[in-house]
């Protein structure tokens, strides 16, 4: 079975166990406050570096040759909860945070887990 093939079945069996779910995707409490919420905030709430420090610390690590895929995904995780409410960026950011996710799998695969 290839990776994504593992990714499908597993969300077949997540959603035999738990139904469908429709969790809202970033806190709603932040989204619709008043005078809105900053990518910055957004990324406090989850305890992950804003989307600038999450770049800067890729490319430092990078950098010094000791860039790591967890360094790229974190960058992307960041990047997502920055979209705020903007759905079409959020998705494409889902979307790479799922690939790079894959390819993390499939490296550890192509390495001897």
């Amino acid at each position: 079975m290839n990776v994504i093939e593992e990714i499908l079945s597993e969300r077949k069996r997540q959603d035999e166990k738990w139904g469908e779910q429709n969790h809202p995707i970033l806190d709603q409490v932040l989204l619709n406050r008043d005078g809105s919420c900053t990518p910055e905030r957004m990324c406090e709430e989850y305890g992950i570096p804003s989307e600038e420090r999450a770049k800067q610390l890729c490319e430092i690590w990078h950098g010094r040759g000791k860039g790591t895929y967890m360094h790229i995904l974190v960058e992307e995780v960041s990047e997502a909860a920055s979209c705020l409410g903007d759905t079409e960026s959020l998705r494409k950011e889902l979307i790479q945070c799922g690939a790079v996710i894959v390819a993390m799998i499939e490296s550890l695969d192509r390495n001897g887990r």
